[in-house]
């Protein structure tokens, strides 16, 4: 499961399960992150098998550092867009939020039809 989770001009924060346990392909990835010219560092989250890329903004751009990460390291990024580019707009970063609204709201609705059942249920029974 890769992610891309969040961006602000200068920090990009992408997840994969490759940064959650220490391994060569994890190191030989994090190499390769530091190596592209606009990144200035790197910050590691082990437990949340994420990666926050700190960039020089006058140097790139977010879309296009995110096609340099999945051309260096095509594991921890989203997939390219249709014809091979980076997303051009960071909205795949409210899919998750977006996703999460509709789950508490899917909950919120059979947990009021479940109590009215009950409720219902109750009544005729007594």
């Amino acid at each position: 499961m890769n992610e891309f989770l969040h961006h602000v001009p200068g920090r990009v924060r992408i997840r994969a399960r490759l940064f959650r346990s220490e391994s060569r392909e994890r190191s030989q990835a994090l190499r390769r992150l530091r190596a592209l010219p606009a990144v200035r560092s790197l910050r590691l989250n082990e437990k949340a098998g994420s990666v926050t890329v700190f960039y020089d903004t006058s140097e790139t751009s977010g879309a296009e550092l995110l096609q340099r990460l999945q051309q260096e390291c095509p594991q921890a990024t989203l997939p390219l867009a249709p014809g091979g580019r980076a997303p051009s707009t960071f909205a795949a970063a409210q899919r998750p939020i977006a996703a999460e609204i509709g789950k508490v709201a899917l909950n919120m609705l059979v947990n009021k039809g479940v109590s009215y059942s009950l409720s219902t249920l109750l009544r005729t029974r007594f």
